[in-house]
């Protein structure tokens, strides 16, 4: 069954809930089938953009703490509580959830391994603290948003390489807002036509391609936009405000839909600034909602949801764009809420391999402690990964008594490949030049071979065989050609005598077929004959009348089957002198 949950956390409590655990900061609950609580974590305040989710642990950033609390989620209790040398204000996983970035107040980023401890940190490259942080789908890029309105576009391999070259710069600056960057999203393609959008108090967002530092779309709000949400198509994105209203923001304007191509990422279209009509806000002022500071869409892009600061967490319909019903309240303003991956899939793929428990990082790291980068550019010996293996791992055949897996053949590469095979594209060129060659002035054309000729092919004039061999060529062809002449005249007989047997057969099944009929019809006139007769004597009456009744039947069915029994006669003996003439016919 298709299970869907989402996770919130709290900043610190607000007001009293009898209802709720005490000391909760951090809730989970189930959305479909059954919505309901399912577990709580304790003793955890975090602020916005703080709460990051893997399938194994729960990473809490705490309000103006220089810690994060680290839950484990098949326990249900905190593993860990982890310090860092200045307060965290942002926090986000990547690649794999094996990587978890932290945002400082110094304007750092801060790169934690969980699952071996090492810990890479960036120089100050904002000038106020990270208040946002999102990671691409394919985990080569992130980007970090700050107060002082700058957003930094970085390259994760670069940060995690053991090179001594790798650069811990950003790959790019976009510095067009005016205002703090309060939310950043990232879409859902892999490719490098993934985009990005940001949201700051200048009351505006815009779409990024972030991996080339262009700016695709600016769109002009009405209001600051704290959080923002991206369509799983990446069709359109949806803003909150502070008084509690969500908009819709379609990326496929009027003019996108009067064009037969997808023109987000045409550059004469990036100056144009868009304004949203106010029609696509939409919100639910009788329910007393509050700021909404966080926003998560389910997997379907159906169904929005919204954290506020009433402590609430509301539904929205996004086909309808109206408000559903509100799902929880909680004892104080929601910061953060996540929708979890939904899982009963069928065929789902488990992953290879879990973190049972993180490892705490190490900041005082020595030149020879775990991670550290040295000269050379390869990994410490001493560099230990911390993981639980679930399934096996693919390894080479190795074996001597297994069967090596044989590598693919041409055709299956041609044919699995997403375009054409270099080596096949070159191969049909030198073909196309080997035809298209034409001979020099004054030179004969080369004979094309004909391989269906069982003769030689000439070259220049004279045969390339000698003539003792074109004999022996010649009487093996002959020969060749009379076994097959021979076998031809067999068939041709055998199929003479099939055809003779198919004729006979069928006439044999006429005659017998013209013989039943020709007795249905005798028996149905003498049958009619009889009833007349009776129909006659029926006139008499008492013990006469039917005493000559029953002598006719008698009689009827005596001269029926007397009858029968002399056409059946007549039939086999038909029969044996048709299969005593067919015999003799075949002899």
């Amino acid at each position: 069954m298709l299970t869907e949950h989402f996770i919130a956390s709290i900043s610190t409590p607000s007001k009293p809930n009898t209802g709720v655990t005490k000391d909760a900061g951090i809730f989970l609950y189930e959305f479909q089938p059954l919505a309901s609580q399912r577990s709580v974590f304790k003793k955890s305040a975090t602020s916005s953009n703080c709460l990051a989710v893997s399938t194994s642990h729960i990473f809490a950033a705490q309000v103006e703490k220089a810690v994060v609390h680290v839950y484990n989620r098949e326990k249900g209790n905190q593993e860990a509580i982890v310090p860092f040398p200045e307060r965290i204000h942002s926090i986000a996983l990547a690649s794999g959830d094996t990587v978890l970035l932290l945002g400082t107040e110094s304007g750092r980023i801060l790169v934690w391994e969980t699952c071996t401890g090492r810990l890479v940190s960036t120089p100050t490259s904002h000038l106020q603290q990270v208040t946002t942080l999102a990671v691409d789908p394919s985990s080569n890029f992130f980007l970090s948003g700050s107060t002082d309105s700058i957003i930094h576009v970085w390259s994760l391999p670069n940060l995690l390489s053991f090179s001594p070259d790798a650069s811990h710069t950003p790959i790019h600056t976009l510095s067009t807002h005016r205002g703090l960057i309060t939310a950043l999203v990232t879409g859902h393609n892999a490719s490098s036509a993934s985009i990005a959008i940001s949201a700051s108090q200048d009351n505006s967002a815009i779409v990024w391609d972030y991996r080339n530092g262009k700016v695709l779309r600016t769109y002009l709000l009405e209001a600051t936009p704290l959080a923002l949400a991206l369509d799983p198509a990446d069709r359109a994105f949806y803003a909150s405000y502070e008084d509690g209203s969500i908009q819709t923001i379609d990326l496929f304007d009027a003019a996108q839909r009067e064009s037969a191509v997808n023109n987000l990422h045409d550059s004469s279209l990036s100056n144009r600034p868009i304004q949203p009509p106010t029609r696509t806000r939409f919100n639910a002022s009788s329910q007393n909602l509050g700021s909404a500071a966080t926003l998560s869409l389910s997997w379907d892009g159906t169904t929005l949801l919204s954290g506020h600061s009433s402590g609430k967490i509301a539904s929205w319909d996004i086909s309808k764009g109206g408000y559903v019903s509100t799902l929880a309240n909680l004892p104080g303003p929601v910061m953060n809420l996540h929708f979890l991956p939904p899982t009963g899939f069928p065929g789902t793929p488990t992953p290879k391999f879990k973190i049972p428990t993180i490892v705490k990082p190490r900041h005082n790291a020595s030149p020879t402690s775990i991670g550290a980068v040295d000269s050379t550019g390869t990994a410490p010996g001493n560099y230990a990964l911390n993981v639980q293996l679930t399934s096996r791992i693919r390894l080479p055949s190795i074996s001597a008594s297994s069967i090596p897996v044989a590598n693919p053949s041409e055709f299956e590469t041609a044919l699995t490949h997403p375009s054409f095979p270099s080596s096949l594209l070159d191969d049909g060129l030198a073909e196309l030049a080997a035809w298209s060659a034409q001979p020099p002035n004054g030179a004969s054309a080369p004979v094309s071979a004909d391989y269906l000729s069982l003769a030689p092919t000439p070259q220049n004039g004279t045969s390339s065989l000698s003539h003792a061999d074109g004999n022996i060529l010649e009487s093996s062809h002959e020969s060749q050609l009379q076994e097959l002449r021979a076998q031809v005249a067999s068939l041709q007989r055998v199929q003479k005598v099939t055809f003779k047997q198919l004729a006979e057969l069928r006439e044999e099944r006429g005659w017998w077929v013209e013989k039943e009929e020709r007795r249905e019809r005798r028996r149905l006139r003498r049958k009619a004959r009889r009833r007349e007769e009776a129909g006659l004597v029926e006139g008499g009456s008492g013990k006469e009348g039917n005493a000559v009744r029953d002598e006719d039947e008698k009689m009827d069915d005596g001269e029926e089957s007397e009858e029968v029994d002399s056409s059946d006669d007549d039939d086999y003996g038909d029969l044996d002198r048709s299969s005593g003439g067919d015999e003799s016919g075949l002899e």
